[in-house]
């Protein structure tokens, strides 16, 4: 095997002449020439060295493939091929007795993801006992450990960028702006909808996240600035677990493993990185590990370029679908699109109470009907959002389904429900509403809400006073 470049870029130069050069030193011979897995004698790994690794290489590099590279995409492998399936099993029946379903939803931490670890710990374990049996006469296993940096590095880098991408291009919070989230009372909101609502309501605050995110993934693509990118994963990654623990975001698995793949990337360079902060003399540079089928210039090469092109395959394609969304969030394709609030409120006739109930007056009204009519790619997208929100007068929300037919508003709290038939008349710039609701007839006239929030707006001189935002206090 070739010596590392950086242990030829620092070896002594000779400055003898041409006449009277300087004899070559003795070369040993490289015992692991023909064997990736070898190493130098001298560098001999103790028995407990050997055996922490392949729990490490063994169970991490599991986990690596099976949760965080499937949560970048290999996903639709691991369930298809029942990987997934199996592993889950194992996890379930030994820590409850029985087995678990798979089901895909768009968050995590789900019962059958924490059992597929369980399993797959319980066969690393059996594999890691078989390896020790066969296999404890190795010196050392460097150029796996650096095979698994690599892995770790890309899928830790991958990550990031996608992350990043999803706040610089602001989609991931960006539908909190949708009218169907702006009446919910902030008490009757979930833990999870206040952290999404918070990052959300500050565009300028979302990117700038994004991109400590964006930055840190690019970086690892190169091993001479992958510490900075792993330092800088640190900072994002740590954040985001604290915000996923304890806001209750469906997340923490692979926000806790992304943090421990930084962290772990980072621990080479300890020492070093100790030195700079107590201000210690100059450390000497940590030498780049051999890595497992590397040996060959091909082999290099071939690694390279599917790193950057899937890379750039995957930044060009969430770069692209981003702005479609971004537009369909940003975009009403219907006039109904908006708040209302009601001016008048009948049911049979009679102008409804605070107090009516069975049916309960709306007060407020959230329609969102995004996208565009014109292009069917946009409104496919759109009518993703597609919703209505009632509010009561006591502030007690109920999120509907939508699917617009005409004037007609079929509103359904739940899919296979009855649908909820509504007739919606724009009148100049006042909303009618009419339906039958538990046999009473409805009828609603509305007006435009404009929410205090769109009246705010990012300020360095606050306004004399009690700093309100109100429009006299320098709102928009």
């Amino acid at each position: 095997m070739s010596e590392p470049y950086d242990s030829v870029m620092s070896a002594p130069q000779s400055h003898g002449t041409q006449s009277s050069p300087a004899p070559a030193a003795p070369q040993p011979s490289d015992p692991g020439a023909s064997d990736p897995g070898a190493s130098d004698p001298g560098a001999q790994w103790s028995g407990a060295q050997k055996l922490a690794f392949r729990f490490l290489f063994v169970i991490g590099g599991g986990i690596l493939l099976l949760s965080l590279y499937g949560n970048v995409g290999l996903a639709i492998i691991w369930k298809f091929s029942g990987i997934w399936w199996l592993f889950a099993q194992i996890g379930s029946y030994v820590a409850r007795g029985r087995g678990v379903d798979i089901v895909l939803t768009g968050g995590g931490d789900n019962m059958w993801q924490w059992c597929m670890h369980l399993g797959w710990i319980i066969v690393g374990i059996v594999i890691v006992a078989v390896w020790t049996l066969l296999d404890r006469n190795r010196a050392d296993y460097r150029s796996l450990l650096g095979l698994l940096g690599v892995l770790a590095r890309f899928c830790l880098a991958l990550s990031m960028i996608i992350y990043g991408l999803a706040k610089v291009i602001p989609t991931q919070m960006g539908f909190m702006a949708l009218p169907s989230q702006q009446l919910q009372l902030t008490g009757d909101t979930s833990l999870f909808t206040t952290l999404w609502g918070f990052m959300g309501a500050s565009v300028p605050y979302m990117v700038a996240t994004g991109l400590v995110e964006l930055v840190a993934g690019i970086l690892l693509l190169w091993r001479r600035t992958a510490l900075l990118g792993a330092l800088l994963a640190i900072v994002a990654m740590g954040q985001v677990f604290l915000l996923n623990l304890f806001y209750d975001v469906p997340v923490k698995i692979v926000s806790g493993e992304l943090l421990v793949v930084a962290v772990a990337l980072t621990v080479p360079y300890l020492p070093n990185l100790l030195r700079v902060v107590f201000n210690r003399p100059a450390p000497t540079p940590v030498t780049p590990l051999p890595v497992a089928g590397a040996g060959r210039a091909w082999s290099r090469i071939t690694g390279v370029v599917l790193k950057f092109a899937a890379a750039a395959l995957m930044v060009v394609s969430l770069a692209s679908t981003g702005a479609m969304t971004v537009y369909v969030i940003h975009t009403p394709r219907s006039d109904l699109d908006g708040i209302w609030r009601t001016t008048s409120f009948t049911i049979d006739g009679a102008p409804a109470t605070l107090t009516q109930r069975d049916p309960a007056p709306w007060s407020n009204v959230a329609i969102t009907l995004r996208g565009s009519e014109s292009n069917a790619v946009l409104k496919s997208l759109g009518e993703g959002y597609d919703s209505v929100v009632t509010q009561e007068p006591s502030g007690k929300t109920v999120a509907w389904q939508l699917e617009k037919k005409g004037d007609v508003l079929e509103m359904r709290k739940h899919k296979d429900d009855a649908p909820l038939l509504v007739t919606a008349r724009l009148d100049g710039g006042r909303l009618h509403l009419s339906a039958t609701v538990d046999g009473k007839r409805i009828e609603g006239v509305y007006e435009r809400r404009y929410m205090e929030r769109d009246r705010s707006h990012f300020r360095l001189v606050q306004p004399d006073g009690d700093g309100g935002s109100s429009p006299e206090q320098g709102g928009s």
